[in-house]
């Protein structure tokens, strides 16, 4: 996984855990956070589970997140 892609799914598990928000309150204060465009964050999010879906580190860290976020 790039280390974008590792960062921007740490922080979306930190944000859900400290805000319990929603998918797209979690991309848009995590985009905020770092300066990004929350829609190159949604799409760099959403494009993990392909990518990387059977990697053991993208589970971990998935299932950390709500079932319907769609990553």
């Amino acid at each position: 996984m790039e280390e974008l892609e590792l960062e921007l799914l740490r922080a979306a598990v930190r944000c859900y855990r400290a805000c319990g928000e929603g998918f797209e309150e979690t991309v848009r204060m995590i985009s905020e956070a770092r300066g990004l465009d929350p829609n190159f964050t949604k799409s760099v999010l959403m494009s993990l589970k392909s990518k990387y879906g059977e990697m053991k580190e993208y589970r971990n860290l998935r299932s950390q997140l709500p079932k319907d976020f769609p990553i």
